[in-house]
């Protein structure tokens, strides 16, 4: 940024000369030859510079242009001070008499905003200042007034800055050398009025973003979208994102003193709805190629209510036809929107009837509790009349227009029974008669009727479709008696109809309405308006249009109004109806509907656990029987009383069963040969542990003789981790002593009382999963066993495209960030569904599933042969029982590596020595440094510390104890944990890498141990996880200072309270200790069975391989890692997954070891194996050679040997081009073209 600065001599009344500074230099140009000769500022500020310390090139050059500095001789020692003068002048102004404006300023104690003190009446200051010495500024813009600190910074805004200033309150005058106090005031950006977030008050008239160029104060009015920020290499911080309003955006920049208090700016920013901000606008020409706005005040305002459509009538209607963002791509209604509008209009009902789905029916019960709402529950299904449809299946057609004509139809569930028969239909449609929509035969209608009430929909609907057609009367009587209520809409719903040629005119519209209020009329059946709403108000419009412009609709800009009415304006959408006919359909009708429905729980309360026959009785024996067998009976008392409280807790909470079924599972699968791997808080349960679901040991730190059960706690701390305790005998009888535990409180798991419900995450083996998740239907039977589904919604980059092509279509010119904007009125909205990767859901055998929900296929794919959940698995986790039973390549490898060496993982022992020295340093595999491309750890490929990001953290740490490896774990997947937290602290030596908070469990066991109140303790613990800091809140919200001030009481240093508020997300410390575990056994092999180690890194976690290149020589490798690490972030995400295997390639080649190449007798099909003393790759290591193709290749190898390369493509299905490849590699041996040329070779 270049900026230019006025230099004003004492004596002088015009600009002498000017200071230019750019990024790289300060240069001068005189506006009077003259003054050249008086001092040469280039060398005196170099000089003044140098005096106090700071190095010349460090002269701000990131100011905003709306600052103004002066430089003066002063009188006394003719030393050159420099002054600056931070008001809003623009360059360009300057003051006539330095001196006079400086007296004015301490005359009047600042003056008011406004006044002027100018010798140019025409460049009035908008905002006055006083001069300070330059040395005290550490932003142009910006002073300090404590003149004995250049670093110490006073808080901009108190309200955002999280850092304090060093600034004594007793300094409220700045002293120069000469004598002379100047005034002192808050920082220039301190908000000056209520509801300012930044800078001074706003005054003055909004301007369009849209047409706005280079002005030196502009006031814009709107909302922030894509907040971001930057820091600078000069320790500031750059605030950035855009400002929108209705006519366009804008970029925006906000410069502040430091990183703190950037990421304060950016959090309060990110809370704000509207805003006002005020600032300057310049070009900028070397990067946006855009205007950018420099703010220097921001506002929060309210917003403009004026036009907003209000409702004040006791008889208010009930809207029944209504689809939320549940409905696929086609509505934007947001329920809890929704709701408070409802609310507020008074009301008393409305229904949700997404298009063939109620996926909405959870959150709506959630909010209708919240907000006080009664909510109808239903849907739009897709009818489909019974004879049609078998005339479709007997054609098995495949062309649309042969399908069997669906139609709308709407379904209300009156009460309970009606709600489970309209899940037993939901799940009907989607299984069995799904075909582009979930359609429903009217026998599947008919035999679930019960509880439900059936309308007749919209235009779509089968008897609006029968009146456009010129049915008969008896034909309309005969079809609209098929339903429990009739329903119309405003006629301008339907103007396509004319559009498209279907009715002649607007007449013909209202002529349809008419007649299906004879119908009612003549069938004695409630004739009901509905508004067939797919948004909210009528703004909200464009975001449909955008979204079925996306669809491909090609009339997406003719689209009707349909948003939700107020009664007054349906009303008004029948004027050709009488004023009593009228407010029969619109108000009496639909209140007498919404009378004859029950309230209603889609989900319904408490927990369903399936249920096992002595579960409760066979989990606690087996839990007492295998700690005795470890810790001998009687039980020392520190067992003894944590597996007492927490057998009591999960038995009496009825858990026990939850606890049994994952033992069960872990069982089959440890039996069938596979480790399984913890994941979440589970390992903080003692009963998982002795029951064998973990190998996660939650007490404290301990040893014990395996031999005579002799046992010694450590309970205050002294050690993090039983892993860390010092090699030694059992002083009863000589044995070499066992030791364990981690010191991780039960309340992790289960919270403080004992009673949250138990999330059991499992990392089976990626080979063993589909076992695991078959012998859940062993266990509970096929028909209670689901997977969990998800709904996806259309994510961001997708929406921005949307909004991004509607407007290339229609030639706006708008900025990203107004397209940004729109984008966002697409969050949540469903565009698919799909599955979690490992939950199961189990409904107990006494129970059918459509108690909870309907069910489905994932993304409505009948050939996946999967069932999920309808209801996404969130909205029903708690209700029904969720097993997560994930794959993980950890198990997998390490059943790998056993196979390969022979040896039992569970033997490794965690404190081995050279297995550690990995994390510290690359003594452990015999390396330099320089050898493995200057990393100073040798722990690449290990899971958990093998990525880029982790081994800085390891070279910045250096681990000695398995409880550092926990703490690395913890610092890797925590938010705001380690950067510009522990990692500084750290660095700095204000803490030790075991002080710094690294888990949950720190937070609470660190209090703990220094005193404070446990409950308290967890409390703190739970804020400081999810981001909240350190305080509980009041019922208005409001953070108390309860706790802090408990904290203090109990002398927690400062930096732990400090670290606390940074956070965002803390990891389990259960979770980090299984991860090490499985990591420091893989680590093992790396370092006493390398062959085998790389084997399975190849193998398993290796994302490519290329054959060429990693069969080469070293030097080959070599340069194609440099050539691709040259490329930056021009690298294809496949060149970027080959130089991370390089990188491992080229390790295990400096250890002695290479690859060899692929044999058509000997590699395997998908994994690496060794041979001679090398690595042999397998078949899928050959580029574009699949899986199916590898496997038949050693199916029949294993058949039949190969007797040519033709042999070989006929017998596998090998294409002509790998056949080519392979023999390019020469991986064929000496297999000839075909037979023939054997038999005469």
């Amino acid at each position: 940024m270049k900026v230019r600065y006025r230099v004003v001599p004492k004596q002088n009344s015009k600009p002498a000369f000017y200071v230019n500074c750019d990024d790289k230099q300060v240069t001068i140009q005189a506006a009077d030859s003259a003054f050249k000769t008086l001092v040469s500022l280039q060398e005196r500020l170099a000089a003044w510079y140098k005096e106090k310390n700071i190095s010349f090139d460090t002269i701000p050059t990131n100011a905003t242009t709306s600052c103004c500095f002066a430089w003066k001789v002063d009188d006394d020692d003719e030393e050159f001070a420099p002054y600056y003068y931070a008001g809003g002048c623009g360059v360009g102004e300057f003051i006539e008499d330095v001196e006079a404006h400086r007296q004015k300023l301490e005359e009047e104690n600042m003056p008011e905003r406004g006044k002027s003190f100018a010798g140019n009446n025409d460049d009035e200051i908008d905002y006055a200042d006083e001069f300070v010495p330059f040395m005290d500024a550490v932003e142009l813009d910006y002073f300090n007034p404590d003149p004995t600190s250049y670093e110490s910074v006073t808080t901009r805004n108190p309200s955002v800055s999280s850092s304090s200033s060093s600034t004594s309150s007793a300094n409220n005058g700045h002293q120069h050398k000469g004598g002379k106090k100047y005034p002192q005031r808050a920082p220039k950006d301190a908000p000056t009025d209520e509801g300012m977030i930044l800078g001074p008050r706003i005054e003055g008239t909004t301007s369009s973003i849209m047409g706005t160029v280079e002005t030196p104060s502009v006031i814009f009015e709107g909302v922030f979208v894509g907040l971001d920020k930057r820091d600078t290499r000069t320790g500031k911080s750059i605030v950035n994102g855009s400002i929108v309003d209705d006519t366009n955006s804008m970029k925006f920049i906000k410069f502040t003193n430091s990183p703190e208090e950037g990421d304060a700016l950016l959090k309060q920013l990110k809370k704000l709805q509207k805003v006002r901000v005020q600032g300057s606008v310049n070009f900028d020409d070397r990067f946006d190629k855009d205007y950018i706005l420099s703010i220097r005040s921001i506002e929060a305002i309210e917003e403009d209510n004026t036009n907003e459509r209000t409702e004040d009538r006791p008889d208010s209607r009930v809207e029944l036809h209504l689809h939320t963002k549940m409905s696929d791509k086609d509505a934007l209604v947001s329920i809890k929107d929704l709701f408070k509008t409802v609310k507020k209009w008074g009301h008393p009902a409305v229904a949700i009837t997404d298009h063939g789905v109620v996926q909405a029916f959870p959150e709506a019960q959630a909010l209708g509790k919240e907000l006080g709402v009664k909510v109808i529950y239903g849907v739009e299904g897709y009818l489909v009349d019974d004879a049609d449809l078998e005339k479709e299946l007997s054609l098995d057609v495949v062309k649309r227009k042969d399908e069997a004509p669906r139609y709308h139809i709407i379904l209300l569930a009156q009460n309970m029974v009606g709600l489970r028969n309209l899940y037993k239909m939901i799940s009907i449609s989607h299984l069995e008669y799904y075909k582009r929509r979930p359609r429903l035969p009217r026998s599947i209608i008919e035999e679930h009727r019960e509880g439900i009430l059936i309308g007749s929909a919209c235009e779509a609907g089968e008897l609006m479709q029968a009146i456009v057609k010129g049915a008969s009367k008896e034909e309309l009587l005969t079809i609209a008696s098929f339903y429990d209520y009739l329903e119309i809409q405003p006629h301008t719903n339907n103007t396509f109809l004319i559009r498209k040629g279907i009715v002649p005119d607007e007449q013909a519209l209202i002529d349809m309405n008419k007649t299906v209020i004879e119908l009612g009329e003549a069938l004695n059946k409630r004739v009901c308006a509905t508004c067939d709403v797919h948004y909210l108000t009528p703004e909200e419009k464009i975001y449909r249009e955008i979204m079925l412009t996306a669809c491909g609709f090609p009339d997406a800009d003719e689209q009707p109004d349909l948003h939700l009415r107020t009664t007054d304006e349906m009303l008004a959408s029948f004027p050709y109806l009488s004023e009593e006919k009228a407010y029969e359909v619109v108000v009496a009708n639909t209140r007498a509907i919404n009378d004859s429905i029950e309230d209603i729980k889609p989900v319904p309360d408490g927990t369903y656990s399936p249920k096992i026959e002595g579960a409760d009785e066979a989990f606690t024996e087996m839990c007492y029987v295998n700690a005795k067998k470890i810790y001998g009976d009687p039980l020392p008392r520190v067992v003894q009383e944590r597996l007492d409280y927490e057998l009591d807790c999960i038995i009496s909470n009825g858990y026990g069963v939850l606890y049994y079924i994952a033992h069960k599972l872990v069982k089959k699968s440890l039996d069938d040969g596979y480790l399984v791997g913890s994941r979440g808080s589970v390992g903080s349960s003692f009963a998982a542990t002795m029951s064998e679901i973990t190998e996660v040991n939650p007490l404290p730190p301990h040893y014990i003789c395996p031999e005579c059960k002799w046992s010694e706690f450590y309970e205050n701390g002294e050690y993090a981790g039983g892993f860390d305790l010092p090699r030694r005998d059992c002083p009863n009888c000589g044995h070499p002593l066992q030791t364990n535990g981690h010191d991780i409180p039960f309340a992790i798991f289960l919270g403080f009382e004992g009673d949250k419900v138990p999330d059991i995450d499992l990392n089976f083996s990626g080979d063993y999963q589909a076992k695991a998740h078959k012998y859940t239907e062993e266990l509970f039977g096929r028909d209670n066993v689901f997977k969990a589904g998800t709904i996806g919604t259309i994510a961001d980059k997708t929406a921005f495209g949307y909004v991004k092509k509607y407007a290339e279509l229609r030639n706006i010119q708008a900025r990203s960030g107004f397209l940004e904007h729109l984008a966002k009125g697409f969050t949540n909205v469903k565009n698919t569904t799909g599955q979690h990767p490992g939950g199961i859901m189990v409904c107990p055998r006494d129970m059918d599933v459509h108690h909870f929900t309907p069910i489905q296929h994932p993304a409505n794919k009948k050939e996946s042969g999967v069932l999920t959940t309808h209801f996404d698995y969130h909205s029903i986790e708690g209700r029904m029982t969720k097993l997560d039973i994930l794959g993980h390549d950890d198990p997998t490898i390490i059943r790998m590596l056993e196979d390969l060496t022979g040896i039992d993982a569970k033997t490794i022992p965690f404190d081995d020595p050279r297995t550690l020295s990995l994390f510290s340093s690359t003594e452990g595999i015999g390396l330099t440094p320089e050898q493995l491309q200057g990393d100073q750890v040798a722990s690449l490929a290990v899971p958990e510390c093998g990525t880029k990001f982790v081994r800085g953290m390891l070279e910045d740490s250096r681990p000695q104890t398995f409880s550092d490896l926990v703490r690395i774990s913890g610092f890797s997947h925590g938010t705001n944990v380690w950067l510009d937290n522990a990692q500084e602290l750290i660095k700095n030596g204000t803490c030790k890498l075991n002080e710094a908070i690294s888990t949950r469990d720190d937070v609470m066991n660190f209090l703990i141990h220094r005193g404070m109140n446990k409950k308290n303790s967890f409390f703190v613990m739970e804020n400081v996880r999810k981001g909240k800091g350190i305080e509980k809140r009041n019922k208005q919200g409001q953070a108390t200072t309860e706790f802090e001030k408990e904290m203090r009481e109990n002398n927690i240093p400062e930096w732990f309270i400090e670290s606390c508020k940074k956070i965002s997300y803390l990891f389990p410390r259960a979770h980090a200790v299984a991860y090490v575990m499985m990591a420091f056994r893989i680590a093992w092999f790396k370092v006493y069975h390398p062959l085998a180690f790389y084997a399975a890194y190849f193998s398993i976690r290796a994302k490519a391989f290329d054959l060429r290149i990693m069969t080469g020589d070293l030097n080959t490798q070599l340069k194609e890692f440099n050539r691709i690490k040259a490329l930056d972030r021009g690298a294809s995400p496949k060149e970027k997954d080959l130089m991370s295997a390089l990188e491992v390639s080229m390790e295990m080649y400096q250890r002695g070891y290479r690859f060899i190449n692929v044999d058509i007798q000997h590699s395997g099909a998908r994994r690496f194996s060794i041979k001679d003393g090398a690595l042999l790759p397998p078949f899928l290591a050959i580029d574009s050679l699949g899986e199916t193709v590898a496997d038949a290749i050693v199916e029949e190898r294993e058949a039949k040997p190969f007797t040519s390369l033709k042999d070989l493509q006929r017998r596998c299905k090998v294409s002509a081009t790998i056949i080519e490849t392979m023999k390019e590699l020469k991986c064929c041996g000496d297999l000839p073209e075909d037979e023939q040329m054997s038999l005469f070779g």
